[in-house]
């Protein structure tokens, strides 16, 4: 296939914005780019559209999806109560169907809003053995590309974290096979609600099968209180001693993260998932991004579950740093851009395959209609952060495939589907 550009946003090293091109694909995989317009059958016509590179959402919790709208009473006051009281009572609700389908629903949402790559992190101690296989299947019912893990947790006991952790081997070594775009990493839910062995063991298993460990760290001030009770330092500090940061991290919020530990972060390597809406959200507070990438640190955005629009995402992150700073000019908006395609990418060790239009990438694309104001090389970027929404996507096109337009829908996804999704989500909520 060929796509026609009128303004094309690479991100590639160069950062390159080019006007009026053709992108050429073959058999997935973009082999060029040359300038003017192609014609032809197999022409994808966006000639009047910005092209940008498929949304990378780096952090998100599909199983969040079924309780938008549930009849919770909670009022929690603090992050630690929104665990205890909400978060930890939905997942111990989860049953295998209710995994596959949210998971269905998610992959749908963000097809439609340009996301075509994203990591997910699954908590359902009740769905094991399997859970995690009920999750790639729904994942695998669409076109999109998937890095899913089970959330390790010994809040309960040491068997069930050793649970979690089995589950993650299973599926990396037993199913992820069956699958073409799905594949497995590892999660531990946080420090506090985990054991020194079993984030050595977490380490062990993630280093043998070379595999990410994300992990929740500093999102809340109760991860910072438990390790000092506990280990007598701050979390990064006591991860590092345990031998945490031989593995390839990918440390999600890093809300209450000090210079200090930025610097531990930096030395080796870890990449940090964002999520500057979900934060806000749970008014746990303002990562300092600002510092980290001072220190070189990989930054990629996620949503944490709570909106599949990365283009809120992105405006979020622009508008918080702006304010914590108090400056208008304090925070650079195709930053965040950058940071929802290459960077979440890169976030996910997945950098050579996606999150830019460049030869040798695989053809993932979003195609958007901004008007009425005209779009340039030199304003496209700040545009597209600044305007764009879900609303504007005219195409979602995932390996040369046009897997979303409106009005016809995701790829593999028909209302009844959705239906099922919605009459699971009420099912759970009589079990909350």
């Amino acid at each position: 296939m060929k796509l026609n550009a009128g303004i094309l946003v690479t991100m590639n090293d160069e950062r390159e914005v080019k006007e009026a091109v053709h992108v050429i694909v073959d058999d997935g995989e973009i082999v060029g780019i040359e300038d003017g317009y192609a014609s032809g059958d197999d022409v994808v016509d966006a000639r009047s559209e910005v092209v940008i590179p498929g949304l990378v959402n780096c952090h998100t919790h599909m199983y969040a999806l079924p309780i938008r709208g549930a009849p919770i009473t909670a009022a929690p006051e603090s992050f630690h109560e929104a665990l205890q009281e909400i978060w930890w009572n939905v997942d111990e609700a989860f049953t295998e169907e209710t995994a596959r389908l949210s998971a269905v629903g998610s992959c749908a949402e963000m097809l439609e809003a340009g996301v075509t790559a994203f990591c997910d992190n699954y908590s359902g101690p009740n769905t094991l053995p399997g859970g995690l296989e009920a999750v790639a299947d729904g994942v695998s019912r669409t076109p999109i590309r998937g890095l899913i893990a089970f959330e390790t947790t010994a809040r309960n006991s040491t068997e069930e974290a050793i649970a979690g952790l089995e589950e993650n081997r299973a599926f990396i070594e037993e199913h992820e096979a069956e699958y073409d775009r799905v594949t497995g990493h590892y999660c531990l839910h946080t420090l506090f609600t985990n054991t020194e062995p079993i984030v050595e063991e977490c380490v062990e298993r993630a280093t043998t099968a070379d595999r990410p460990i994300q992990i929740h760290l500093e999102e809340g001030e109760v991860d910072v209180d438990r390790s000092l009770e506990t280990y007598g330092e701050r979390p990064v500090y006591a991860l590092e001693s345990m031998g945490f940061f031989e593995a390839d991290v990918i440390a999600a919020h890093c809300v209450h993260t000090t210079e200090g530990e930025i610097e531990v972060l930096a030395a080796n390597d870890v990449a940090v998932a964002h999520n500057p809406y979900s934060n806000t959200n749970n008014a746990v507070g303002i990562a300092d991004v600002e510092t980290m990438a001072e220190q070189g640190v990989t930054i990629g955005l996620g949503d944490d579950g709570w909106d599949p629009d990365m283009f809120e995402t992105m405006r979020t992150a622009v508008g918080i740093h702006k304010l914590k700073q108090r400056n208008p000019s304090g925070f650079d908006g195709p930053t965040a851009l950058e940071w929802a395609t290459i960077g979440s990418a890169a976030v996910m060790g997945m950098d050579d395959r996606i999150g830019s239009i460049e030869p040798g990438k695989c053809a993932d694309f979003v195609t958007l209609e901004l008007g009425p104001n005209p779009i340039t090389p030199e304003n496209a970027s700040h545009y597209v952060v600044s305007a764009a929404s879900r609303g504007d996507i005219t195409r979602t096109i995932v390996g040369g495939d046009v897997v979303y337009e409106p009005g016809r829908g995701v790829s593999g996804v028909d209302d009844s589907t959705m239906t099922a999704v919605g009459e699971a989500s009420a099912a759970l909520w009589e079990r909350l």
